[in-house]
């Protein structure tokens, strides 16, 4: 339970920035596109705490590891409502995106060596079930944070307590041996091939890509739309929300059932029907409050079972957990990045069109990745 309560963390921490937007744009006097590099800031952050992470937890230093990336995120999260700028801006988002990549790649290999091979797509899907329980109060809290204190300073109490005090629970706990010391699956992590861990790395940087560029948006699409209703771009973003935990809980319940390359097969070419009729509908408020919920519900399972998927297939250590999160941290970054710049440039009918696109793609890699699967079990 511990890691399903730090993932709630990392859903608020990670999906503040999207319902913040127009206040933090409005606070610095700049430009969607300008204020899109809070994005950039975020996910080099991101990346580079990724990349750095895995070898530490393959050392056994599992929870002093996520133990002090959660003390980092209380520190950067307090800086932001002390700053105004997007320059100034950027340097609390990178901590952030740092100290949360620690902490996902952490959780993520401590959870597969918990389930020891077994079971581990129901682990995976409850654990980012909890980041969606997160991301979903996010946009609440923000929302109430500048009614209340006209800023993001209750937000930031709130979410420095909570992480303060998982934190010290860490502290509190054993981590599990990782599989070079204790139970192995039937091949190493290191005989992975690079090969295979970058094709399945290019999936996360395509889904994310998805994910971050249409949520972290969203709300900025419905202003621009001019959606009915003072408070519905908020309402949209948080609709989106409740059906992406909706969909990760209904993961949780169909992963004894149904096989994790099913699932993404699924997944994906529902989220890419979604997003052509939320295109097709240019702007339609009704059409744009269904799309929006079933998109979320559609794209919900799809980091966790890639890792359980991969985990069918290759054995997970922290080096392999971190070039998946790297890859997703680098998708984080470049297609959030590209729709700020296109909302400057063609309007708020850009984003769907650009998430719609990046979706296709990630459809299309997801038979190169089971190939690339299938060859490296034979």
């Amino acid at each position: 339970w511990v890691y399903l309560a730090v993932f709630i963390a990392i859903g608020l921490s990670l999906s503040m920035l999207g319902p913040s937007l127009t206040y933090l744009r409005e606070r610095a006097h700049v430009s969607k596109g300008e204020i899109g590099a809070l994005f950039v800031a975020q996910a080099i952050g991101y990346l580079g705490g990724s990349l750095l992470s895995g070898r530490i937890y393959d050392r056994g230093l599992g929870h002093r590891a996520l133990a002090t990336a959660l003390f980092g995120l209380v520190g950067a999260v307090a800086l932001i409502p002390q700053f105004t700028s997007v320059a100034a801006l950027a340097v609390p988002f990178a901590l952030i995106g740092v100290v949360v990549g620690i902490a996902d790649v952490g959780c993520n290999t401590l959870v597969v060596w918990y389930s020891r091979g077994s079971g581990s797509t129901r682990l995976l899907n409850a654990l980012h079930l909890f980041f969606g329980i997160g991301a979903l109060a996010s946009p609440l809290v923000v929302d109430r944070s500048l009614a209340l204190s006209h800023g993001l300073s209750l937000f930031a109490v709130v979410l420095c307590a909570y992480t303060a005090v998982m934190a010290v629970i860490v502290l509190l706990h054993q981590a599990p041996i990782p599989f070079a010391v204790g139970s192995e699956p039937t091949a190493t992590a290191t005989q992975t091939p690079v090969r295979v861990l970058t094709v399945i790395s290019v999936f996360f940087f395509l889904y994310v890509g998805v994910e971050f560029g249409f949520s972290g948006w969203l709300k900025t699409y419905a202003e621009g739309i001019h959606l009915p209703g003072a408070s519905a771009p908020t309402l949209l973003n948080t609709a989106f929300w409740v059906s992406f935990t909706v969909g990760r809980l209904l993961a949780v319940m169909l992963a004894a059932r149904i096989r994790s390359g099913t699932m993404l097969a699924g997944s994906c070419t529902l989220t890419v029907g979604l997003l052509a009729l939320m295109v097709v509908a240019d702007g339609d408020a009704t059409w744009v409050w269904i799309t929006t919920v079933l998109i979320g519900f559609a794209i919900a399972p799809q980091f966790a079972t890639m890792i359980a998927y991969a985990e069918e297939h290759i054995a997970l250590s922290g080096r392999s957990t971190s070039w998946f999160v790297s890859g997703a941290g680098l998708g984080s970054l470049v297609l959030p990045f590209v729709i700020g710049q296109m909302l400057d440039q063609s309007g708020s009918s850009a984003m769907p069109l650009a998430v719609f696109v990046a979706a296709i793609i990630t459809a299309a890699w997801l038979l190169v990745v089971r190939r690339e699967l299938t060859v490296a079990t034979r």
